[in-house]
């Protein structure tokens, strides 16, 4: 089988591979292009680009993959957005038997042909009560995008469960190299083994917009939830107004290694979990504050269920006890 060149860096050995984190060869792959495509297209070559996120969403399948190319930058202004709102649906509604959406991949696809890359696609919410992102269906996995979500009026990225019914949920997602602004990302009851590595979330300009991450528990709970190497960011110059990462009972086995947080929060812990069934461990982070014990009462505690070990703040390791 010879390989086929496609524009941007995408070379095809029966799939498309090179600037994506993976490619599936039992995939099938769209590619979205908001100046060059159109929702008329099929969206299967660079050349028969789809115009929207949201068609390659409805027309894709179980285990596809949507390449998404940059938009322009322009000087005085920045990147192009895809301003719209991507609803990541399940193709069943009956609530049992196969899900057929299950483990889609959205892959920002980068100029410089390397996956830890930050830059090119952005996204905005077409409307403010939407945010952007509502991701329904298990498996999903975001990469390589950044969202701006200043000024919606609910979440930046809603990955959304029914709880304990498992009827819909956020089992085996995942966001690698995810820039998120404005608004939080919510995990709502109902799901497990999700990874969030390499990203950055970042509060509105004012400082206002968190928590940046909120893990809501509910009947379900947010279980074995990894967050690796990510930095979490106040405004401009501002403080986070409240604590940037918060939870509340259930969240079991949470994981939280090598992150950093930029500065304190104008009120409240930098990070709270709220209840007592909450289980985990929060290790080797970086705290831009000159007092790290005073803003991590909640979890020094130990009332929480979420230990620490090596954490660090403007003067060096941190001891608590």
């Amino acid at each position: 089988m010879g390989f086929t060149n496609f524009p941007n860096g995408v070379t095809s050995m029966g799939s498309p591979a090179g600037t994506a984190r993976f490619s599936s060869p039992w995939a099938t792959h769209y590619f979205v292009d908001a100046t060059n495509g159109s929702d008329n297209n099929k969206g299967k070559s660079p050349k028969n680009a789809l115009a929207t996120i949201q068609k390659a969403e409805d027309i894709s399948t179980g285990g596809d993959v949507i390449y998404i190319r940059p938009q322009v930058y322009t000087l005085g202004t920045g990147f192009a957005r895809y301003t719209e709102d991507i609803t990541i649906a399940q193709a069943s509604t009956s609530g049992s038997g196969t899900e057929a959406n299950a483990n889609r991949s959205f892959i920002g696809v980068t100029q410089r042909q390397y996956p830890s890359d930050m830059v090119g696609v952005r996204t905005k919410y077409a409307t403010a009560a939407h945010g952007g992102w509502n991701i329904e269906c298990p498996g999903t996995h975001i990469e390589g995008i950044g969202h701006f979500a200043e000024d919606a009026t609910t979440y930046a990225m809603y990955f959304e469960s029914n709880g304990a019914t498992r009827t819909k949920g956020f089992d085996g997602c995942s966001m690698y190299n995810v820039m998120v602004k404005g608004k939080e990302v919510r995990f709502d009851g109902g799901g497990g083994d999700m990874s969030i590595v390499n990203c950055k979330f970042q509060c509105k300009y004012d400082g206002a917009g968190t928590p940046l991450l909120n893990l809501i528990g509910s009947s379900g709970g947010v279980n074995r939830l990894s967050v690796i190497n990510c930095d979490f960011i106040g405004g401009n110059a501002n403080n986070y107004a409240t604590a940037p990462v918060t939870g509340a009972a259930p969240v079991t086995s949470f994981v939280m290694h090598n992150c950093r947080f930029s500065q304190d929060p104008d009120s409240g812990d930098f990070i709270n979990f709220a209840g007592t069934t909450n289980s985990g461990a929060i290790s080797n982070c970086y705290f831009g504050s000159e007092s790290l014990a005073a803003k991590m009462a909640t979890l020094t505690s130990g009332s929480s269920g979420i230990h620490t070990s090596g954490m660090h703040d403007e003067n060096g390791l941190v001891d608590f006890s």
